[in-house]
């Protein structure tokens, strides 16, 4: 018991130093939960949740880009992952724009 013990306390202290260096990483590259954590479509709803109450980019992002099981992006910022592996799978960006926006003219 006082092994176990002393093994529980060994790995509090390292999760102790190592949450800090975590939070800073994720902010200095400002980090998504979908960035870190594979979305499956049983749990995509929960990460996204994560990201706002209301699971859409905060106010005055538009959502440009979107999947079926609700992921989205307002196109500013790093690519999520749920999009780079939909593009590794063969799709295209503008499979997932979403209705009513626009493209951009190329100057």
């Amino acid at each position: 018991m006082k092994k176990r013990l002393e093994e529980a306390m060994s790995e509090v202290r390292e999760a102790e130093e190592i949450i800090p260096l975590l939070k800073e990483v994720i902010a200095k590259f400002e980090l998504e939960p979908a960035d870190l954590f594979e979305a499956t479509t049983a749990n995509a709803r929960k990460i996204q949740s994560l990201t706002s109450e209301t699971g859409r980019p905060p106010a005055g992002k538009p959502v440009l880009y979107e999947d079926a099981v609700g992921n989205t992006w307002a196109g500013k910022g790093r690519r999520p992952s749920w999009l780079n592996e939909a593009i590794a799978r063969g799709k295209t960006l503008e499979e997932f724009r979403t209705r009513g926006t626009p493209l951009r003219n190329a100057k």
